[in-house]
């Protein structure tokens, strides 16, 4: 005999809706409510309709006396499908516990002796308890989000103890905790671990930890619009504990959710009971075969130290500013980087050879391989930190490295010139002669994006990125070539290029690295100061030619299609020679004499009042 226990609260809809399908079950009906006996259900197959509400005191009875739980959905099953996905209409759920041959053992996760069907989240309760309830559904989700966003201003960071099951103790500042025994019973879980194929007597302790208001957005955004999939890593503010019990302790009395249910303790204990139920259902993941040798700890990327003191109960900074431990790493790692070394001089002489010969075959593929080549980025990071931090050692190095990196990039471009037998100027060499203030604009963005990838070891991967978009090498190959040549506009031109994304990386790298919070900056003023007139110097010629772009490029649109009688004005090119050089071409009914021509440019000098020489190629349209 299958016992039904039914929600007595809905006894109208039970018998209106649920119970006729039930009547080819040999079954006994009964009401589920404070007289319900545990024991006189012991061993028996037990099917129910009940809510969530009713499973916190339903469940440890099923586990404390042998039952064979059944679930048929009710309209009040929301969290117990977080930890139990069976059937959500009542016709599947009966065919699978039909066709169920035996029942399928399955864990319980508790918190301080009480059943969990979702997640324990603990932290700042205006915070943690509307992100437990977020991915409820998208009215939810809005509604949660803004409830969020409301109280974002009072993050904070608070000290929390976590001990796992084999007595490893982890000290944490976080902004949040969420527990659960199944990673797709929270979206953020699902996003930072993943899903999980099998299910294991384990439970998997997510710690959010942002060290600044940018990565709390960062997770609000996340938690709004979730990546598809799972993540490969994980972020950069969370850590990841797997373990079978977990106990959290603080110094004061513990906020947390308990699926979205606002609880209150000193301490929590938030465990695994293997094989505590007994489930007849097809649809439950299989339970894993594998022991648990060994706990996962991953709190690697959480503030710990004197950084961990510093975020504990003070609001967050909109920018993390580092802390005396990671300004010593970094600064050891960009030591390293500035140090001249084998390497160093080999891929200079490399990508200047590469750099050159791509020049000269006008091969924009091959002038990208030599950038990603050039090693010349790590100096210069190296030396906006050491100007900002006023490092005599680290400035000494880098500039050291970088004198010799640009030596052996001008012999080697310098020789490989006089080698080659071309010497025409093409459109590579061109790009790289005349720099305007937008050049410098490169620069300051590249250095940002140079120093943030320094600082964050999780995006250093984006360092040859900005090595394409500063372009380093090639403007010391054309200045090679000029020197070769013995063309000085070639190499002046080349030359203040390399200038102009030298000096705007070590300025722009020193102001990130500042914002960034790696020097105070009373320290960080006298090194900017130094930097700031160069850049002012660069930028004079830089305007200048700015200018000249902007003038060529209006002429250009001026005179691009002008028409005078039948005369009409086809790729037009200019230089900024006195008078003005023009090239067009000529689109005519019947070839211009030499008068013709001279009045087509008398022409062309009233429309842009000033004189112009004038070379032009006829051709003949036959209509």
């Amino acid at each position: 005999m299958i016992k039904v226990l039914f929600d007595a609260e809905r006894r109208v809809e039970f018998e209106g809706k649920i119970k006729p399908a039930l009547l080819d079950l040999p079954c006994e009906f009964v009401a589920f409510d404070a007289q319900v006996r545990a024991a006189d259900f012991a061993n028996q197959t037990v099917l129910t309709w009940l809510g969530d509400q009713a499973f916190y005191t339903l469940l440890p009875m099923a586990a404390q006396h042998n039952w064979v739980l059944g679930f048929l959905p009710h309209p009040e099953m929301q969290w117990f499908y977080r930890s139990f996905p069976l059937a959500a209409t009542l016709a599947e759920a009966l065919d699978d516990f039909n066709q169920a041959k035996e029942a399928m053992a399955a864990d319980l996760m508790l918190c301080n002796g009480q059943p969990v069907l979702s997640s324990v989240m603990l932290g700042q309760h205006a915070l943690m308890q509307s992100a437990a309830k977020v991915d409820v559904g998208w009215w939810s989700k809005l509604f949660n989000v803004l409830v969020l966003a409301k109280n974002v201003r009072q993050a904070h960071l608070s000290p929390y103890t976590l001990k796992t099951a084999k007595d490893v103790e982890v000290k944490a500042a976080a902004l949040g905790i969420a527990v659960v025994y199944r990673p797709s019973a929270s979206d953020f879980t699902r996003r930072v671990v993943g899903d999980t194929q099998n299910d294991h007597a384990s439970l998997h302790t997510v710690i959010l930890a942002p060290r600044s208001m940018t990565e709390v957005l960062h997770f609000f955004f996340t938690k709004v619009l979730p990546k598809p999939g799972r993540f490969t890593n994980i972020p950069s503010y969370a850590g990841h504990i797997k373990t079978q019990t977990i106990t959290v302790s603080a110094a004061q009395s513990i906020q947390y959710t308990l699926d979205g249910q606002a609880h209150t303790a000193n301490s929590l204990c938030v465990t695994v009971q293997e094989n505590a139920l007994n489930i007849r259902t097809t649809q439950l993941p299989q339970k894993s075969t594998e022991p648990v040798i060994a706990e996962l700890i991953d709190v690697s990327k959480l503030p710990k130290g004197q950084a961990m003191m510093q975020l504990c109960g003070r609001p967050l900074p909109w920018i993390y500013h580092a802390d005396k431990e990671e300004l010593k790493e970094m600064f050891v790692s960009l030591k390293e980087s500035a140090a001249l070394s084998e390497s160093f001089v080999v891929l200079m002489i490399l990508s200047s050879v590469l750099a050159t010969i791509g020049l000269f075959a006008n091969s924009a593929p091959v002038i990208i391989g030599a950038m990603i080549l050039a090693p010349l980025m790590t100096p210069i990071i190296s030396l906006s930190m050491g100007v900002l931090r006023q490092s005599n050692e680290l400035v000494i190095g880098s500039i050291k490295t970088l004198w010799i990196g640009i030596a052996l990039a001008l012999f080697f471009g310098v020789l490989l010139t006089v080698m080659m037998p071309l010497h025409d100027l093409n459109s590579e060499m061109l790009a790289r002669i005349r720099p305007t203030i937008l050049d410098l604009g490169v620069a300051i963005i590249a250095g940002i994006a140079g120093a943030y990838a320094s600082a964050r070891s999780q995006v250093a991967k984006s360092l040859a990125g900005v090595a394409i978009a500063v372009a380093l090498v090639p403007p010391l190959a054309v200045s090679a070539i000029g020197i070769g040549w013995l063309d000085w506009s070639i190499f002046w031109g080349a030359f203040l290029l390399f200038l102009t994304n030298l000096i705007g990386m070590v300025l722009a790298a020193a102001a990130a690295f500042l914002v960034m919070g790696f020097s105070p900056f009373k320290v960080a003023k006298k090194g900017l100061l130094l930097i700031f007139p160069l850049v002012v110097l660069v930028s004079i010629p830089l305007v200048i030619g700015f200018n000249s772009m902007v003038k060529e490029k209006k002429i250009v649109h001026q005179l691009e299609g002008w028409q005078y009688q039948e005369v009409v004005l086809r790729d037009v090119k200019i230089r900024m020679d006195e008078p003005l050089f023009i090239s067009a071409k000529l689109l005519v009914a019947n070839p211009l004499s030499r008068a013709q021509l001279e009045v087509v440019k008398s022409q062309v000098e009233a429309s842009l009042g000033e004189p112009v020489q004038l070379e032009t190629i006829q051709a003949v349209v036959v209509r």
